[in-house]
This record gives C-alpha cells, structure tokens and sequence, in this order.
C-alpha cells in the first residue's frame, strides 16, 4: 500500500473543498423551473458530485497503488513537476496560491479598472478582454513549471470567464487545455478528441437536459453562443 505525497493531499482536498463550497452555493438559485422539472441545481450538482466521487477515487487510488496507478506518461509529468517545483517547499505553495488567485483577479480588476477610468459600457467588454487574456497568459507563464497549479487553476479561469465570454466559445478552449495538462500533444489525437467531448457535452445539456449554459455577454462570444443555442436547443 503506497502513501500519499502532500502534493497528492493538497489536490485532493482542494477538489473536495471546492465541490462543497459550490454545492452551498447551489442553494441561492436553487428555483423551480417550468419547462424542466428537475429545477436549477441538478446538473450542476450531479457535476460536483462527479468531481466529489473522483478526487476521492483518485486518493484511495493513489493511496492503494501508489505511482504504479498512473499511466507511465501522467506519472512522468507529475514526477518532472514534483522535481521542478518542490511539493514541500514554501516556494511551491507561494507559486500555487499565485495562480488560485489569477481567475479571481479576473473576477475583480477589470470591474476595479472602469471604474476608475470611467470607461463607458460599450468599452467595459475590451477592458474584460485584455485583462482576461494578460492573466491568462500570466497563467502559462506561472504555471510553466507547477503541473498539479496549472490542473487546479484552469477550471477556476474557465468558471471566471464563462460569465462574460460564455460556456459554447470557452468549452474547446478548456477541452484543450485538459488534454495538454494530462500529457497529450498530438494535435491530430486532439483534434479528433476535442470535438467529441465537445459534441457530447452540448448534446448532454443543450438538447438532452434543455439546461441553458451561458452566452456570455461580450462579442463575438455572445454571438457564437446564442447561435448554438437557436441551432441545438
């Protein structure tokens, strides 16, 4: 029976804190809704539960088998990051708590810059652009040599953002990411993958579940996003 790595911990419950604390949150829309019978919050509970059910699999997993669970490429990644980064040092959990911090920047810079610039609200969707992508790459930057950061931080930036760009135009962004961050980078391997997923999913919620995901509001997110909407749903 292995044991597990603080690292290993540290991931776990971040994953487990996470679901709890958006499945609190769950209850402030928790309201009925007429065309589906289920109400507001199923399916994003049915997620966090996922997400619950699997960060523990993953630790009992980890805990039984050791690194002899991972497939040899994941564990080569994890072995490089964990040499590369320190998972004991201060410096890691300084470099982690950074990144964290990124999506909820972008959460509260771009509102903190229009107002104190004045910019009108027909530019308010620029400055969310810009300050979206400086942090994003800020991310990339940050997180070049933190794998297990970089994992933890890309779904927070993709529920940031989905806000103001939408699920539709961010959900093959994210796809991507996923698959780069577990190792995968034939481009053919992720263009046949991405649009899979990608399909399923819209079918899953848009046509199955009739759930509307987000738009967005800024162009041409918004666009894109009430497009496949009108088109799938």
């Amino acid at each position: 029976m292995g044991k597990l790595t603080k690292g290993q911990i540290v991931e776990g419950a971040f994953w487990l804190i996470l679901a709890a604390f958006f499945f609190a949150y769950s209850f402030e829309f928790n309201n009925n809704i007429e065309i589906y019978k289920y109400g507001a919050t199923l399916w994003p509970r049915v997620i966090l539960l996922l997400i619950a059910l699997a960060a523990i699999g993953q630790l009992l997993d980890q805990r039984k088998n050791g690194d002899a669970s991972s497939t040899s490429k994941i564990a080569a990644i994890h072995e490089d990051s964990a040499q590369d980064t320190q998972y004991n040092s201060l410096g890691w959990y300084i470099n982690t708590f950074i990144l964290l911090c990124l999506p909820f920047a972008y959460m509260i810079v771009p509102d903190i810059i229009i107002e104190k610039t004045g910019t009108p609200e027909e530019g308010a969707a620029k400055v969310n652009i810009i300050c979206g992508a400086v942090l994003f790459l800020a991310y990339i930057v940050i997180s070049w040599r933190n794998h297990v950061g970089a994992i933890l931080t890309l779904p927070l930036f993709f529920a940031a953002m989905m806000q103001d760009m939408g699920f539709y135009a961010l959900a093959p962004v994210f796809i991507i990411g996923v698959m780069i961050l577990m190792g995968e980078r034939r481009p053919t391997r992720m263009a046949m993958v991405m649009p899979l997923i990608y399909g399923i999913l819209i079918a899953f919620f848009v046509s199955l579940l009739y759930v509307g995901l987000p738009t967005g509001y800024i162009s041409p997110f918004y666009d894109f996003g009430t497009w496949m909407v009108n088109t799938f749903q």
